[in-house]
Parts: C-alpha cells; sequence; structure tokens
C-alpha cells in the first residue's frame, strides 16, 4: 500500500474513532425542522392527546406508530423510541383518568426527541444514542414510580381486589417494551464495542 494511502486509511480510522467517542467539535447547525413528512400524521396524534385524551386519540396515535415502525426498522434509536411512545399510548388508553399523571409528560418528550431524531439528518451517533439512553431512563423512572404507586394502594393478602388482579395487564407494556429495547440497547452498545476494537486493531496494523 503507497504512503499516501496508508495515511489516508490511518486518518479515515482515526475520524471514525474520533467520531464515536464523541472528542470532535460538533458545531454544524441542527437541520430546521421539516413541514410534513412521515411524522406529519404522527405529530397530529401527539398534539390532540394534549389538547383532549380520548379513546380515538390514542387509538389514532397507537395505529399512527404502528405504521411507522416499518419505515424505521433500519435506524435502531428511532425505531426503540417508536415502541415506547407505543407502549405509553396503550398504557394510557388502558388507564384513562388512573394513569399517571407523568404519562402524557413522557409521550411529549418521546415524540419531541423522535422528532429531533428524523428532522436533523446531521445529528451525530453518539448524540443520537445519548437522546435513546435519557428517554429510556425517564421510562423506566416512570414504570417504577408506576409498580410503587400500585403496590401502595393495592390491598395485600386475600383481601385484593379485582384492581390488585388486574395490575399485571397494567405494567405488561411498560415491562415488555422496557425489556426489549434494553435488550436492543445493549446489544447495539456491544456490536459498537467490537467495531472500535477491529478499527483500533486495523490502526495498529496500519502503523507498524
Amino acid at each position: 500500500m503507497e504512503n499516501s494511502q496508508k495515511s489516508k486509511l490511518v486518518n479515515d480510522i482515526e475520524s471514525s474513532l474520533d467520531d464515536f467517542f464523541g472528542e470532535k467539535d460538533q458545531t454544524t447547525p441542527a437541520t430546521p425542522p421539516i413541514t410534513g413528512g412521515p411524522l406529519e400524521k404522527l405529530k397530529s396524534a401527539v398534539l390532540s392527546i394534549d389538547w383532549e385524551i380520548t379513546d380515538q386519540c390514542l387509538s389514532d396515535l397507537s395505529d399512527e406508530t404502528d405504521a411507522l415502525l416499518p419505515t424505521f426498522k433500519k435506524e435502531p434509536e428511532t425505531h426503540a423510541l417508536l415502541r415506547m411512545l407505543r407502549a405509553l399510548s396503550r398504557y394510557i388508553q388502558q388507564r384513562k383518568a388512573q394513569a399517571h399523571q407523568d404519562a402524557i409528560k413522557r409521550v411529549m418528550s418521546v415524540f419531541a426527541s423522535i422528532e429531533s431524531l428524523v428532522n436533523d439528518k446531521q445529528m451525530h451517533e453518539t448524540d443520537k444514542k445519548r437522546l435513546v439512553a435519557k428517554e429510556i431512563s425517564a421510562f423506566k423512572k416512570l414504570k417504577e414510580q408506576i409498580e410503587s404507586k400500585r403496590k401502595t394502594t393495592v390491598p395485600t393478602g386475600s383481601s385484593a381486589t379485582t384492581e390488585g388482579a388486574a395490575a399485571p395487564m397494567e405494567n405488561g407494556a411498560f415491562q415488555a417494551a422496557m425489556a426489549e429495547l434494553e435488550a436492543r440497547f445493549n446489544a447495539r452498545i456491544e456490536e459498537m464495542k467490537g467495531q472500535i476494537e477491529s478499527l483500533r486493531k486495523e490502526l495498529d496494523r496500519l502503523r507498524r
């Protein structure tokens, strides 16, 4: 390999490592919001439940989320947040007035993150993962709050009410979604670690 080609390859690999660890200054301006596009109907559904929570609005939100999942199947961060949004909409639809007061806030936050991922084409991979990690953490915290509230309100022993019997259904969507999100996120991290190790080995080989 000629020295110029070798030098270029080394620089490309170092650049990849710098990008992964977020060591470069990300100064590129954010892409302005896109009007219309794939999120137009989903945004309308989200804004509808912010105005008034009805079965139809929640059903529309769940349907629009389902419709977008295949579109973003190859974009793991966006796909994960869409699944989270669907779990939240189904939880609120099931519990209605008894749903946790922060559930709607989480819907708005998750959608805002999805919008950022889709509209900002220049967003760095590190920032995407950080955004998803933040939403997963908040989602997990909400799940814990719901479970804690249930334990303090549901009687124990043989006198448990039908609400207590229905509790597993209340948290089923959250538990399933969290398990899958965490598994996908951890798998992605392991995959990236393998890629970094391969890049480092290639870099060491080229420097010899």
